[in-house]
Order: structure tokens, then C-alpha cells, then sequence
């Protein structure tokens, strides 16, 4: 009889018909890289008291390698609130405790991918112990897309001419940040047809444009008067080459602050490369020094 009435019970509990569902899971389409970004979950409550729930998220995150982190994180609540739950009361300890009120609730959650592609985030809803319901949305992961812009200044140091190029990592805000870039900077003889310099450098990017060469320095002053010390940070952005061509013989200058520095005689004939490689994707920009228009701008004269 008591495995009857065990037996009863726990059929009872199976097929008793949830308390709680899932209404719609909002969030982007599609999202950039490295872009932190919700997603809503709407739940319904149709018990006449407030119901304590576990929620879980699977592939709410996802790091460079393509696996899929446990756990995710709470932004904010409707109608329900977040509980703090012991290890041993739940069966995952990325799953979290939450209680909704009677009626429509809502949990905002972060997502936040380190590759690109289709990512399926699955959410989970336990109640009593077992699954009350799940849904599944898709999200587009897009890949950076970044360009390398180049710029040129020239000038005059007495019989030498000083060109300098500036370089500028472009990446479009939809496709997120890229994180991680290597930048190879090169520059060919074209006389000789050799290269004659080279420099490699890694780059974090932070927002939509990123200068290659960036010095930061902090100075403080301080006021004897008032004790007050003051610190005041600044950036120095550099060329990415220095080219110098001289009549005579180089100066002395060694143009510290840029990475590649070439001294050579007027008339020579440079091309600068600059390429930019995040993982499989390969951009490159160039220029000539001295520029087509300044050499027919010297025969001019």
C-alpha cells in the first residue's frame, strides 16, 4: 500500500500542470562582438501567490574559444526578485533562484559573445524540481569589420624633407569591437624593390577609431601654497613611419616615438604598407612617399 500510495504521489507531482510559463524571450537580432547586450525574459505567474522558481540560461556567454561559459548575470527584475540560493538546493550552480509575483513578471539577463555566428540561447524555468517550461532564441553574432586609414604630412628640417604617415584602426560601431589586432607596418624600396623596414605591434581597440601609436604620459604639479597635487594625463599620438630624405648627410634625429624609421636621399621612392589582421581577417592600406603629386609638384619647380 505505501508503494502505492508513493507511487500516486509522485505521479501526481509529474503531471501536475506547472504554475509558471515563459511568455517571449526579447532580445537583438543581432548583436557585434564584444558588445555587451540583454535579453528579456517575460514570465507568467498564474498561481494566486507568489511562486519561487529556478532559472537557468545556457549560452548567455561565450568566450574565444566557442565554449560556452557557465552562469549568467541578473541586470534587473519586474514583479519578481532575485534569491540567493545554497549550493545544495539547486542541481547547477549556474541556475538562480527567483520569485514571481502573481501575474507578469521579467528577468533581464547579459549577453556577451567573444566569436561570431549564430549563438542559440536557451532558457530553462524549474519549478517543484522540475522543468516548467523553455524556450530558445537566435542571435547573429557579427564580426568586426575594420579598415586602416592612412594619412601623410610632410615638412622641412633645413635640406631634409621629414614625411611622416599617420595610421588610424577604423571599426564600424554594428560590428562591435575587435578586441585584439595585430598591426605589421612595412616599407619597400621601390628603386630597389626590397624592404628596407618592418615593425609589428598589437593593438586593443576601445571604440570605433583607434590611432596605431599612442604615447600616454602623466605630469604633476604641485602647489607649495596649497599642498594641492594636481595630475594631468596626456596622449601623443605619433606616425606610424618616419621618412627622412636628405641632400647631404641624415641628421641625428632618431624619431623615437614612431616604430619605423627610414633614412634615405631625395629622389628615392618609398611605399608604405600597413596591414591589420584580426584572426582570419586581413586588411591592408598604402601610400607612396614621396606622393606621385609631390614628385610631379618637384619637376615643376
Amino acid at each position: 500500500m505505501a508503494i502505492v500510495l508513493l507511487s500516486a504521489a509522485v505521479l501526481f507531482w509529474y503531471f501536475t500542470p506547472s504554475d509558471v510559463s515563459i511568455v517571449s524571450l526579447e532580445a537583438p537580432k543581432e548583436i557585434g562582438i564584444y558588445d555587451l547586450k540583454n535579453l528579456k525574459i517575460n514570465l507568467q505567474n498564474n498561481a494566486p501567490t507568489d511562486v519561487n522558481v529556478t532559472i537557468n540560461v545556457k549560452n548567455a556567454f561565450v568566450d574565444e574559444k566557442g565554449v560556452s561559459l557557465k552562469g549568467f548575470v541578473i541586470l534587473a527584475y519586474e514583479n519578481s526578485s532575485y534569491v540567493p540560493s545554497n549550493a545544495s538546493n539547486v542541481t547547477d550552480a549556474s541556475q538562480k533562484e527567483v520569485l514571481l509575483k502573481p501575474g507578469s513578471n521579467s528577468i533581464t539577463v547579459s549577453l556577451g559573445y567573444e566569436v561570431p555566428g549564430t549563438q542559440k540561447v536557451e532558457v530553462e524555468i524549474y519549478q517543484r524540481g522540475k522543468l516548467a517550461d523553455s524556450r530558445t532564441i537566435e542571435i547573429n553574432v557579427l564580426p568586426p569589420k575594420i579598415s586602416v586609414v592612412l594619412q601623410t604630412h610632410n615638412g622641412v628640417n633645413g635640406t631634409n624633407e621629414i614625411h611622416t604617415v599617420f595610421g588610424r584602426l577604423e571599426t564600424l560601431a554594428k560590428g562591435g569591437s575587435a578586441g585584439y589586432v595585430v598591426i605589421n607596418i612595412s616599407v619597400m624600396n621601390e628603386l630597389t624593390n626590397t624592404t628596407v623596414s618592418t615593425a609589428t605591434r598589437t593593438i586593443r581597440t576601445h571604440s570605433t577609431s583607434e590611432s596605431l601609436v599612442v604615447w600616454s604620459s602623466r605630469k604633476s604639479i604641485y602647489d607649495p601654497v596649497t599642498g594641492i597635487m594636481t595630475s594631468i594625463d596626456t596622449e601623443t599620438f605619433a606616425p606610424v613611419v618616419v621618412i627622412e630624405l636628405s641632400k647631404g648627410e641624415p641628421s641625428a634625429e632618431k624619431y623615437i616615438m614612431s616604430p619605423v624609421v627610414v633614412k634615405g636621399k631625395v629622389g628615392d621612392s618609398y611605399k608604405v604598407v600597413v596591414t591589420a589582421t584580426w584572426r582570419d581577417k586581413v586588411v591592408s592600406s598604402e601610400v607612396r612617399i614621396p606622393s606621385p603629386e609631390q614628385v610631379v609638384s618637384s619637376d615643376l619647380n
